[in-house]
């Protein structure tokens, strides 16, 4: 009887383990999830063309330092995610998607807060995004990104400028210059 018990948990053991690795196989006869990718704005469309590392500098305290930043589009086409400094304990990560057909932003700042930022205007070589609301912050009394600027120079070479506010009021503007690496 024993045997019987262990058998027959076998057997719907390996029939569960087949069930399930037939609906994780995307190439299965249950059913194609594969779907178009998804166009968004002019701007967000413009933010895919950027996928990729580049290379570039930035003043910081001062001092001119090296940096980098990558870019990958995911979740089918529907959010360009942005990895600043990637590999250090400054990273910092912004999702670009578009909220109602308009271009939006969450900055995931090394800070601990998360602005999130509204275009404000754009150009076939720019656009600006500012801030709207935040989590973790306060914007009268804390210290946050308040907006992002993007200068498109050509395909492989951009700048952008990220104003930071502390207490209400603008506290500095980092420049950064960039080249595309690869």
């Amino acid at each position: 009887m024993r045997y019987l018990l262990v058998f027959a948990f076998l057997t719907a053991f390996m029939f569960i383990s087949g069930v399930i690795y037939v609906s994780a196989d995307p190439s299965s006869e249950q059913g194609d999830h594969h779907m178009a990718p998804i166009t968004g704005s002019k701007e967000l469309e413009k933010l895919k063309t950027l996928a990729g590392t580049w290379q570039g500098t930035t003043v910081m305290g001062g001092k001119e330092m090296p940096v980098s930043v990558a870019y990958e589009t995911s979740s089918n086409g529907s959010v360009v995610v942005e990895t600043l400094f990637p590999g250090t304990p400054h990273e910092m990560v912004s999702v670009y998607f578009d909220e109602s057909g308009k271009l939006g932003m969450t900055h995931y700042c090394a800070i601990g807060n998360q602005p999130h930022f509204s275009l404000a205007k754009s150009s076939d070589t720019g656009m600006e995004l500012v801030f709207a609301e935040g989590t973790n912050l306060d914007p009268a009394k804390g210290s946050y990104m308040h907006d992002v600027t993007f200068e498109f120079k050509d395909d492989n070479n951009m700048v952008q400028e990220w104003t930071h506010y502390e207490n209400g009021k603008e506290k500095e503007v980092a420049t950064f210059t960039f080249t595309r690496a690869k």
